[in-house]
């Protein structure tokens, strides 16, 4: 399946809001990566992510393998936006727009038969979260954005959604996460970012010589706050 992997490459990237600039800054994504954003409440995390998902008109260019993304992104953002009074199944098919993507090994190994059969208004916080990963890593793409995705997720679902993701890498997709619960991630980054007055700082090095996320946020918060 080496179709899911792609190089992301943002150039330029600058949005502003108003006389507000909120995010300039280059960015680019090898296949197989999973890139932790840290930053705190306000940042632009969400902001960068919804330009790359065309959500939000901005300068510069965002391509995977050199092209327009065109499908080659998809997002779990913060805010569920799904169907209430459909069934799981019924929301991933549109979504999807396959009759039968609700069927896919991957949507079963994340929610099961029984969640795929319920109507998506039942569902609890973190079950919506998991229905709209399953989505995502039963789609064809290469990009897979998580914006603050732990929220609302027990240890279960925790359990599952690592070992998904870690499937996922190995088939060469990448993935870019957001969020305050770093304990959810586990040993899941292979990068670690911070976001910081609309641009990033690569705190990789220090991540791979620690492995400590927690302490190594927490040092750099110290740096920039001073």
């Amino acid at each position: 399946m080496a179709e899911l992997a792609g190089r992301l490459e943002v150039t330029g990237l600058r949005k502003s809001f108003g006389s507000q600039t909120v995010l300039d800054l280059d960015f680019t994504l090898e296949p197989g990566e999973f890139c932790l954003v840290l930053g705190e409440n306000g940042v632009g995390k969400s902001t960068f992510f919804r330009c790359l998902l065309g959500l939000e008109n901005y300068e510069g260019t965002i391509r995977v393998d050199g092209a327009p993304p065109s499908g080659a992104i998809i997002g779990v953002l913060d805010q569920p936006m799904l169907y209430p009074k459909w069934t799981t199944a019924q929301n991933i098919n549109y979504v999807l727009n396959d009759s039968r993507a609700s069927t896919r090994s991957t949507v079963r190994q994340l929610i099961g038969d029984d969640l795929v059969r319920r109507r998506v208004g039942t569902l609890s916080t973190g079950q919506k979260k998991m229905v709209l990963l399953a989505t995502a890593l039963a789609s064809d793409s290469r990009i897979v954005l998580l914006d603050e995705f732990a929220n609302g997720l027990d240890h279960h679902a925790r359990e599952l959604f690592r070992t998904a993701v870690s499937d996922q890498l190995r088939l060469g997709r990448s993935v870019v996460a957001t969020g305050h619960d770093l304990s959810a991630f586990d040993s899941l980054p292979t990068r670690v970012l911070a976001m910081h007055a609309g641009t990033v700082v690569d705190l990789t090095p220090d991540y791979q010589a620690r492995k400590d996320i927690e302490e190594i946020y927490a040092q750099f918060l110290a740096r920039t706050d001073s």
